[in-house]
């Protein structure tokens, strides 16, 4: 009786840790997803930081051209 006890309690563990795997394994594929999206995000925003930093140097460089013209240097 003790051992059909044992086995049972060993069956029951064997199909719980089966079951956590399972749940795991679908948590971590959710997860791989939201770190692709993340990673779009992150590619995003980069390339729009160096958007940004070319439109700062034409910025600066039309204020030098303009600075140059309201002082009689450069040509129109």
């Amino acid at each position: 009786m003790q051992t059909a006890l044992f086995l049972l309690g060993g069956y029951a563990m064997v199909l719980r840790n089966d079951w956590s795997t399972k749940d795991l394994k679908e948590d971590l594929k959710v997860m791989e997803g939201d770190l692709k999206k993340l990673a779009q995000v992150i590619t995003q925003i980069a390339v729009q930081d160096i958007r940004i930093d070319n439109l700062t140097s034409l910025m600066v460089n039309l204020q030098h051209e303009l600075s140059d013209l309201r002082r009689g240097d450069g040509w129109i």
